[in-house]
């Protein structure tokens, strides 16, 4: 059977998404022909150009992301798209969607001809299955996990049999929507290693220290056992309560193996670890992790909750490789983060458990939202206060985007829909009113935050001049921006 994946990426961000990386070897073993759709590397006239620094690279480089589609035409999406469906021919198209770029999937869809089939899974469809499957151009959507269901759909549209009792499959009958019962989560050590090979290979480019490696993401967990409320896993939790225990840990064996067959086939020494928290596991699994990565001699980056941070952890992934972190301190604003996000720790904590990062040399980059229901400008320059005193590496900032059915969205009531109906992208998140300041300052102090972060306090009213719109405002800050690559 002829799958097509779609991949409706941001431009130049690259990446390979474990999810589509992971159903493509499964299916490649059951003998189907996989074709990838990625919008990724698709240059148009909309798309901006990208910087040559970020919280992946610590150091600016000759190499920018441009130099990867200098020679690529210009086009459109969905030209292509069309182009790709004409080429390949496909019995069925699935989609991993995230909310954000939702109702942009079902646009491109419209062109699919009426003999190919479509199902949607990931994040949205588990989260929202009914306005999912709604939509006319979708035919199934997956609730949860789709490795298992994926085998069994394919088998029953390639020989015609009944699909009605595939867990976790949703499908149209009669006009109605139908959810099917839900399967046990998938023992993780029985999947394979990704499939690597169904991406175009600019997506292994990663610029780190000045130099270029090669590597993606690798997982070798699912789910988390925290309870954030702004957070896509309290809904997928609730979503799947009957599946068993959400959060899974694969054997180190498997992890290790995974990433030396990576290594193997395509040269890769650098991973960025795509777990909510690696360092949450316990002292002996990331014992073994240590004794079977350190011979394979990599690189990786990977997330880290800072209550979890212990000295003896901290030398057990530095063994493994580990090189650099990210640690999510959300808000500045001890209150905040408790009460209104659901995260432990307090400031200090914070501050001790990247003093410990710092003194292993692992270099640290920061999470932050601001936008926070009842958040002001002065709960904004806590956070921005609070990231000045950590002297981090990079400062990460984005306007918070509650997914459908968070406790966050829930509580605060948060329509995430636009008066058309349709879903609000992330880039528009400041729409949603939730703090007590003006969306625009919100958005001036997201284009500025890092400058405030970087820059002396002397220089803050400067900074805040560059917050507006104007186009003196905007030369301000490019200015701004330019000093602070040179100076600091």
């Amino acid at each position: 059977m002829k799958i097509l994946f779609i991949h409706y990426n941001e431009y130049l961000h690259i990446g390979i998404p474990t999810g589509i990386a992971c159903l493509s070897a499964i299916l490649k073993q059951e003998g189907h022909e996989i074709e990838l759709f990625d919008s990724t590397f698709i240059k148009t006239k909309q798309t901006s150009k990208a910087s040559n620094t970020g919280p992946s690279t610590f150091k600016p480089t000759d190499y920018t992301l441009e130099d990867l589609v200098e020679n690529d035409p210009v086009t459109n999406i969905e030209d292509e798209f069309k182009e790709k469906l004409k080429i390949f021919n496909p019995d069925l198209i699935a989609v991993s969607v995230m909310t954000g770029f939702f109702d942009q999937v079902i646009d491109l869809l419209k062109a699919v001809p009426p003999n190919c089939q479509v199902i949607l899974g990931g994040v949205h469809p588990t989260i929202s299955p009914n306005k999912t499957l709604a939509k006319d151009e979708v035919d199934f959507i997956c609730v949860g996990e789709g490795e298992e269901l994926l085998i069994e759909l394919a088998e029953a549209l390639k020989n015609n049999k009944d699909y009605s009792k595939i867990r976790n499959l949703g499908y149209k009958k009669n006009e109605y929507c139908i959810i099917n019962s839900q399967r046990p989560f998938i023992d993780m050590n029985q999947l394979p290693a990704p499939d690597w090979s169904l991406f175009d290979e600019r997506h292994l480019f990663r610029p780190y220290l000045g130099n270029i490696y090669k590597g993606s993401f690798i997982v070798q967990s699912r789910g988390c056992p925290a309870k954030c409320t702004y957070c896509v896993n309290s809904s997928l939790r609730a979503a799947q309560k009957k599946c068993g225990q959400y959060y899974r840990v694969q054997s180190p064996a498997t992890t290790i193996l995974h990433l030396s067959t990576l290594k193997e086939k395509h040269g890769a020494t650098w991973f960025k670890f795509a777990d909510d928290s690696l360092m949450i596991n316990r002292l002996a699994h990331l014992e073994e992790l240590a004794d079977g990565l350190e011979p394979l001699d990599i690189k990786f980056g990977c997330s880290i909750r800072p209550e979890t941070v212990k000295e003896e952890k901290i030398k057990l992934l530095k063994r493994m490789g580990m090189v650099a972190a990210s640690v999510g301190i959300e808000s500045g604003n001890e209150t905040i983060r408790r009460d209104i996000l659901g995260r432990k720790g307090s400031n200090d904590l914070i501050k001790n458990a990247i003093e410990l990062l710092n003194k292993h040399d692992i270099r640290v980059s920061t999470f932050n939202m601001i936008g926070l229901p009842g958040e002001t400008r002065n709960n904004i320059f806590e956070t921005i206060k609070l990231n000045k005193e950590l002297h981090v590496e990079a400062n990460n900032v984005y306007i918070v985007y509650p997914y459908p059915g968070t406790p966050l969205s829930l509580k605060y009531n948060i329509n995430l829909y636009d008066q058309k109906g349709k879903l609000i992208p992330v880039s528009k998140a400041s729409s949603f009113e939730l703090s007590k300041i003006s969306r625009k300052e919100v958005e001036g102090l997201l284009k500025t935050f890092e400058l405030y972060v970087r820059l002396p306090n002397k220089m803050w009213p400067i900074v805040e001049l560059a917050e507006g719109e104007s186009s003196t405002a905007k030369k301000l800050q490019t200015k701004l921006q330019d000093y602070l690559l040179e100076n600091c």
